[in-house]
């Protein structure tokens, strides 16, 4: 069963929620086929799935070659793309940001237009965030475009300095301090603050405010567009590299194995920092703490996390893992069990943001904090059919998870 991909929207809320009562319907025929029920209905814990042993495969299989098409599928259907849309957002984000800040008296709505290219932007990396491997791991670019969990302010901080320097702040200025105050969060902090005597439009400092704005919106830009050309023909060629298991690579194994422990690395953040932490051990919880609070667009990044997770999974219309797992290595029990599970993960957070409006909202509330509980698990049970059957079956390796928890 292929989850159903809905595309991202400009609302605060959800990236995927354009028809709510589709992905209501969705929920309710999945959960009811499992036996569960979500929404406004007791959440429901998924019981422990059976260990599925992976079946002998049919002698004769040219795995390389398989990973190889998956690579190349992956590659230009997803991974690139999702680059290229976000080096498109960064684009418009400056083009909004400039324009806003050129005018004399600016209106609320005309700040909303800016808040809304920097959601598409944020939500565009999303996407993408779980890739730990090629340009965007160079030049310390993982951490410029996005400094998260900040536990030592440094977001805070960077923008502070930007906006004490006396000279007028450029993109190149940006660049040259310290990560935090480069790219989302630090942008997310001067867009959406936590008062609104800091905002673009009461700001005593505004003109002061808008200018760290406008540079850090460039410097968005000039490290997307450096990250599309690096995996571009025409510069780095990083593609290849992946497609061919060359470069960084040892194999075209290897690339797969690479990719799928950023996959796991991945789960265990979004389960762990985005999730069991800002729960904590009682209502309210801890909302501070989570990603993209200010603009609470906490929910809408989960989603768009797993929503890549089965993005990185079926990949799309080119052959993905649930087509090795069948057609090639007949397995279709531990295919079933991977896509069961990462299933249940999507139409779990989709069915979240459908009941409630904020994560402080969802935290606040003991049915919500109930149905992050059962998501939480989900993430377990798909973690541990990834790391066990799934890589059995594939006859991969996964290297260290530094975000391994329980």
């Amino acid at each position: 069963m292929s989850m159903i991909s809905l595309g991202s929207t400009n609302q605060y809320k959800s990236p995927f929620g354009g028809n709510k009562t589709v992905i209501a319907a969705l929920a309710v025929l999945f959960l009811s086929a499992c036996g569960g029920g979500g929404g406004s209905d007791t959440p429901t814990t998924p019981a422990p799935a059976p260990e599925v042993v992976p079946v002998t495969p049919p002698a004769t299989i040219d795995l390389p070659a398989e990973f190889t098409v998956y690579l190349t599928g992956l590659a230009d259907g997803i991974v690139i793309p999702a680059y290229q849309s976000m080096q498109a957002s960064a684009n418009d984000l400056i083009t909004a940001t400039s324009t806003f800040c050129a005018l004399s008296s600016p209106t609320v709505t005309q700040l909303d237009t800016v808040r809304d290219k920097w959601i598409v932007l944020n939500l565009d990396w999303q996407q993408v965030q779980w890739v730990k491997v090629g340009p965007v791991v160079s030049q310390n670019r993982l951490f410029r475009i996005q400094f998260w969990p900040d536990n030592n302010d440094a977001v805070s901080r960077g923008v502070s300095n930007l906006l004490l320097q006396s000279s007028t702040v450029s993109a190149d200025d940006v660049a040259s301090q310290n990560v935090g105050g480069q790219g989302l969060p630090a942008l997310e902090l001067l867009l959406f603050p936590s008062t609104e005597n800091e905002n673009l439009i009461q700001a005593e400092n505004r003109d002061k405010r808008c200018e760290v704005a406008t540079a850090i919106s460039q410097n968005l830009v000039n490290i997307t567009t450096d990250i599309n050309t690096e995996w571009s023909a025409t510069g780095g060629n990083y593609r290849n590299q992946l497609i061919t298991g060359t470069g960084e690579f040892t194999s075209i194994t290897d690339a797969v194995e690479e990719l799928t422990t950023n996959w796991l690395e991945a789960l265990e953040i979004v389960k762990d920092e985005k999730m069991l932490l800002p729960l904590g051990s009682e209502s309210p919880g801890n909302v501070g703490i989570a990603e993209n609070t200010l603009s609470d667009q906490s929910l809408a990044s989960i989603e768009a996390n797993l929503q890549s997770f089965v993005d990185l999974y079926s990949n799309g219309d080119n052959k993905g893992f649930d087509s090795i797992l069948t057609n090639t290595l007949d397995q279709d029990a531990i295919n079933t069990q991977m896509l069961t599970a990462i299933n249940a993960m999507l139409i779990r957070i989709k069915q979240i943001n459908q009941d409630y409006d904020s994560y402080s909202a969802v935290l606040a509330s003991e049915q919500g904090r109930q149905q992050i509980d059962a998501l939480i698990e989900e993430i377990r049970v798909t973690r541990d059919h990834l790391s066990t059957g799934f890589i059995q079956a594939l006859d991969i390796n996964i290297g260290f998870n530094s975000n391994d928890g329980d």
